[in-house]
């Protein structure tokens, strides 16, 4: 049973920044060998909101980074449920500049596909959008996405990932960016 505990302003350092960093890591959620764990029979409130371990990728897979422009990405948890039913949608919603073959190619292939992502905020809080049961989804583009109307415009795309949990949890493992070895 978890032992309640106040909870008093905590704020390390004055830190509380919002918005992410501007990046954030992808991969197919096919290729994830092993995911963190969730908390089982947590004690205190920060182990009932923390995975261990960490996320390992299949030989030869690895996590990617998407470039975000500052100021436009955005982590959001939307509870949803009825009562004795609650659980949460996590949101990610980004913007990335220009209208390269390759942002485009990752739209083709992200569109309809299971994926998961590492969210990054400026505290250095990190998140995982997925799990070995459901993966992080493209829900469409917010802002649209083209080459605008005028020169000022901004070109680019506008992105927005959901991932359904039952729980919200931080992630203190490693970001997989190098391909894993052999198991």
């Amino acid at each position: 049973m978890i032992e309640f505990t106040d909870i008093n302003k905590n704020l390390p350092d004055g830190q509380n920044m919002g918005g992410l960093i501007q990046e954030v890591y992808f991969g197919f959620h096919a290729d994830v060998l092993n995911w963190p764990t969730k908390p089982l029979n947590p004690t205190t409130l920060e182990a009932n909101a923390a995975l261990t371990g960490e996320l390992v990728m299949k030989a030869g897979k690895r996590l990617f980074s998407l470039y975000i422009t500052d100021d436009t990405g955005e982590f959001s948890i939307e509870p949803v449920g009825e009562i004795d039913g609650k659980s949460f949608v996590e949101h990610l919603t980004l913007f990335s500049p220009g209208l390269q073959k390759k942002l485009l190619g990752f739209m083709n292939a992200a569109k309809n596909e299971n994926l998961v992502f590492i969210v990054k905020d400026s505290d250095g809080q990190t998140y995982i959008m997925g799990d070995s049961l459901r993966p992080a989804v493209y829900a469409g583009a917010p802002d649209g996405f083209g080459t605008g109307k005028e020169t000022a415009a901004r070109k680019g795309i506008s992105m927005e990932f959901t991932y359904k949990t039952a729980n919200v949890y931080v992630y203190t493992g490693t970001i997989p960016l190098t391909e894993a070895l052999g198991q």
